[in-house]
């Protein structure tokens, strides 16, 4: 019976063979050698940017797909599905003895979360970058303030570099729309006895991301 014959007949997939067409050996082999290194790569972040040189860590989020399952009175039939969800973009990065970076990051998640006073922190901090998303203005003659129409100045996208051995760009990893939701602590301690410098854990949502080769890279 064919691959193709498996869901049709009585014995189902008990006397199926799965064809894998022809093959060009020669072709199948892979033509890059190194392995990625894990310390490789840089960061952008538009509205961070005192933050981006203190990077330590970041990731390549994961994503799952999910699948529907077609009852039968036998097994069930899996089918794909068609709604990807991501994980969050997660980095670390070194605290300056200022807390520069770290302000930078904490003051713009409470230019989201406004905790407590929505005219006066939410949405007014100016972005780093310069640039406008779209967000737009109205005048409040009760208040006699300015409010922001939509919160589209408060999403960023974040491009990731992925460097070869050789420090060459190989591939962008862009993440669109993205906003911090965590924002981690920073211990303190003085019992330790050999210099240990801060960090912090950072985490991103965001819509979607994309990778994309650079052909220049070696």
């Amino acid at each position: 019976m064919a691959a193709s014959d498996l869901r049709t007949g009585e014995v189902g997939g008990s006397t199926s063979e799965i064809t894998t067409g022809t093959t060009d050996a020669v072709n199948r082999q892979p033509t890059i050698y190194d392995y990625a290194q894990t310390n490789q790569f840089t960061i952008f972040f538009p509205l961070f940017p005192t933050m981006e040189w203190f990077i330590t860590r970041a990731n390549v989020p994961g994503c799952t797909l999910g699948q529907a399952d077609q009852y039968t009175p036998f097994v069930d039939i899996a089918v794909v599905g068609d709604k990807m969800q991501y994980e969050n973009f997660n980095c670390t990065f070194l605290v300056d003895e200022k807390l520069n970076n770290y302000m930078e990051m904490y003051n713009w998640v409470m230019n989201i979360g406004f905790p407590f006073s929505g005219k006066t922190q939410f949405n007014k901090l100016p972005r780093p970058d310069n640039t406008s998303r779209g967000g737009t203005t109205k005048y409040n003659p009760r208040d006699g303030v300015y409010y922001e129409i939509n919160d589209r100045d408060l999403y960023t996208d974040i491009v990731l570099t992925i460097l070869s051995s050789k420090n060459n760009a190989v591939a962008n990893v862009y993440i669109y729309e993205a906003f911090p939701v965590s924002l981690g602590g920073i211990e303190y301690s003085q019992a330790e006895t050999d210099t240990d410098y801060a960090t912090c854990d950072v985490s991103f949502a965001y819509t979607w991301y994309d990778i994309k080769p650079v052909t220049s890279g070696a």
